[in-house]
């Protein structure tokens, strides 16, 4: 089965998506399909480390649980513009909670930037053209998603939560040791995770992930959810 014939169909995406669970607050479990509105398939998010709390047999989510697989930074340089560009190329190992949403069909897409310094000609041999007649890209170069995600802050996070406080048990000379990720909880600073986390049920401190939530890439992709891991996914998925 080839990548034209697993392409994510819209008429799916959008009935998933007017699905019944999500107008409601629902939890996510791992194993829940989801999709981004530039990529060309739909994607797994899975669960890295278990947590202790499950549904049905299966880890329930939170907001963090948002790592993006390993990509290779790299490189791609226009002869003609005699200009690089940076890329990402996805590894070959899936060691985050998902992967990659097949191609992407954005315009600031490393790759679609490259081949705009030379219009016709295609960034690098990775390509495929676009075989859905109702994108915009439909017949045009579109080219391998490698997830850039974007900070964001979930506004779900409890207001008024206590600072972390000082470990002075650790620190040198018997001062006051907070670690990075403290010093981040304490200003409250912008972090990877998923937006609308529920605003009532936690996991370890951690806002638990909803039928509501997203992502957001910085090519300007936005990631939602389309199953939530519990009710049966639509066969053509498990198909795949």
């Amino acid at each position: 089965m080839g990548v034209q014939d697993t392409l994510l169909q819209k008429g799916t995406r959008e009935s998933l998506q007017q699905s019944p669970w999500r107008s409601e607050d629902t939890y996510v479990t791992a194993g829940a399909f989801m999709c981004c509105s530039m990529g060309t398939h739909e994607e797994v998010l899975n669960k890295l480390d278990p947590n202790g709390i499950y549904i049905n047999g299966s880890p329930m989510l939170t907001v963090n649980d948002c790592a993006v697989s390993s990509s290779e930074a790299g490189v791609i340089k226009q002869n003609f513009a005699e200009t690089t560009f940076p890329v990402n190329r996805m590894g070959q190992e899936i060691d985050g909670n998902f992967y990659s949403f097949g191609f992407c069909r954005s315009v600031v897409h490393p790759m679609k930037m490259a081949e705009g310094a030379y219009p016709g000609m295609a960034a690098d041999s990775s390509y495929i053209f676009d075989p859905d007649q109702s994108e915009p890209t439909f017949s045009k170069f579109i080219y391998p998603c490698a997830p850039k995600l974007l900070p964001t802050v979930s506004p779900s996070a409890p207001s008024g939560a206590p600072f972390k406080k000082a470990d002075t048990s650790n620190g040198p000379f018997g001062l006051p040791s907070l670690s990075f990720s403290d010093v981040l909880a304490n200003f409250n600073l912008p972090q990877t995770q998923w937006t609308n986390g529920s605003p009532s049920v936690s996991i370890q401190g951690v806002p638990a992930l909803t039928s509501k939530s997203c992502l957001f890439c910085q090519y300007g992709g936005k990631i939602q959810l389309l199953t939530n891991g519990m009710d049966p996914a639509p066969p053509e998925f498990s198909a795949r």
